[in-house]
């Protein structure tokens, strides 16, 4: 049976906000994916998108922060989320490297890429509806 479940974060409240919603996932997906994903940068020497992935864990809300610092908060890690997924489109799945893992051999990078590009694929598409609603 086809079911949606919620993996790594809890099913918001009743009546969440989107942008709040969108914020946990963000948190969620950066706690997840960070490790994997910087590896696979930097055994690729992708500096830019390494910096993309530095500033991700830089941004931040103060207590009072309330909608609109959240909306810019989100907007910003957009930007860079959409940096980071143009940078694993564009990258070589096939090439002589070592895996996000330490594991030798393109055949298993190929599967990093490809998880690791799903999984920002799926945090792009939920940022991008919660500051569309």
């Amino acid at each position: 049976m086809n079911s949606i479940v919620f993996t790594h974060f809890e099913a918001p409240e009743e009546g969440a906000a989107p942008l709040t919603v969108a914020l946990d996932r963000l948190s969620a997906w950066l706690d997840v994916e960070r490790e994997t994903l910087g590896r696979m940068l930097a055994n690729t020497g992708q500096l830019q998108a390494g910096s993309a992935l530095e500033a991700l864990d830089q941004l931040h809300l103060e207590p009072s922060d309330g909608p609109a610092e959240i909306r810019e908060l989100l907007e910003h890690a957009l930007t860079l989320l959409e940096v980071l997924l143009g940078t694993l489109r564009d990258m070589s799945c096939h090439q002589s490297t070592i895996s996000a893992w330490g594991l030798p051999g393109p055949a298993a990078f190929d599967m990093h890429v490809r998880w690791s590009g799903a999984r920002l694929e799926d945090i792009t598409i939920t940022l991008e509806r919660a500051l569309a609603a």
